[in-house]
């Protein structure tokens, strides 16, 4: 941001990036699951880093929330990955409409 204060937007932009990457687990090898880096702390040339701060339904988490303990499975019949509990196995449901690209129409 330009202007007299625009070097500490930035600071604390980039530190909010920062604290949430790490509340997130994204630190580490934890992008390769939770989804991709806000911040940029490991560098410009960082792979696992967001292109963009909108959110991304490629780059984002899209695993369920409120759910400690859970396993990826693949579905035999439709060849999905599923999110399922570890104890009894149970598909745990994510919520679809607020990970559909506009002008996906297989449902």
């Amino acid at each position: 941001p330009p202007g007299p204060f625009g070097f500490i937007a930035s600071l604390f932009s980039a530190l909010d990036d920062f604290v949430d990457d790490a509340t997130s687990r994204r630190l580490g090898n934890g992008a390769s699951f939770y989804g991709k880096r806000r911040s940029g702390f490991y560098g410009a040339d960082d792979a696992m880093r967001k292109a963009s701060r909108r959110p991304d339904v490629e780059e984002d988490y899209r695993g369920p929330t409120g759910v400690g303990y859970f396993q990826w499975r693949r579905d035999e019949e439709t060849g999905e990955v599923q999110a399922v509990t570890r104890m009894k196995g149970k598909v745990i449901d994510r919520r679809r409409e607020l990970w559909t690209k506009p002008g996906d129409d297989d449902e």
